[in-house]
């Protein structure tokens, strides 16, 4: 058999607790500070509740496993039209309280059709979902919606900015759901790239234990995960919950 190795330069090797390369780094910083080129923002990482830190992509991978979870179509009623609703499909309700948006694709054909009492938005391909027998009103391009707007699920806190109505995304997807995607950008990657894009609030509704903060009164201090089937039962109370499925 073979022999492999590899050489270690033990003289010049840096080690992210020594004083020397914590020192180089605080030095680069400066110099970044110093050029105005530093700024604070919010990004979308991975994070472990229970070691309060963020997460590589190695670590998360590391972990990954295939679970089941219930996903729910949710009713957001839209303003000055009766009985009319967009219908959205999520598998985080956890999240729910920090929507500010929901997208469309701009391209997509979507439907306004009669479903029992209610009127109902979606994409045109994913009317298999609906549950009862459905008349077509109408029919638009999702461009034709941008700017919609509806009433808020939770108004636990007040956005500082422009928020609850519909913005245009090229990721939405017909694969699952209804075409109209739930933006959250405190906790999704492309929910905060669309939100900066429509310069869209940040609602931070978890603290660093992933619990929820005391403002999320219903829900203060319990787990997210822990939240999931109370705040689907709160849905369901309000009539806002078209329908769950595992």
């Amino acid at each position: 058999p073979e022999r492999i190795g590899f050489w270690l330069d033990f003289e010049t090797a840096y080690i992210t607790c020594d004083n020397n390369y914590i020192e180089s780094l605080w030095w680069i910083l400066k110099q970044i500070w110093d050029k105005g080129l530093l700024y604070q923002d919010y990004k979308v990482v991975p994070y472990c509740p229970r070691c309060g830190t963020s997460l590589s992509s190695h670590e998360v991978a590391q972990g990954y496993k295939t679970i089941k979870e219930n996903s729910i179509y949710v009713k957001l009623k839209v303003k000055n039209q009766k009985d009319t609703y967009l219908l959205v499909w999520t598998t985080t309700p956890w999240t729910l309280p920090g929507n500010v948006a929901v997208a469309v694709n701009p391209s997509f054909v979507y439907t306004k059709v009669k479903n029992g009492s209610d009127y109902l938005i979606l994409a045109k391909e994913r009317l298999t979902i609906l549950k009862k027998e459905y008349r077509v009103v109408e029919k638009f391009k999702g461009k034709d919606l941008e700017g919609l707007e509806y009433q808020s699920l939770y108004n636990f806190e007040k956005p500082d900015k422009k928020a609850h109505y519909v913005v245009t995304a090229d990721f939405v997807s017909l694969e699952e759901g209804t075409g109209i995607v739930h933006m959250a950008p405190a906790f999704g990657e492309d929910d905060m790239k669309v939100g900066k894009e429509n310069n869209l609030p940040v609602l931070m509704t978890v603290n660093e234990e992933g619990k929820f903060k005391n403002k999320i009164k219903n829900w203060a201090g319990m787990f997210v995960k822990d939240a999931d089937p109370l705040i689907i039962e709160d849905l369901k109370k309000r009539k806002l919950l078209y329908k769950e499925e595992m």
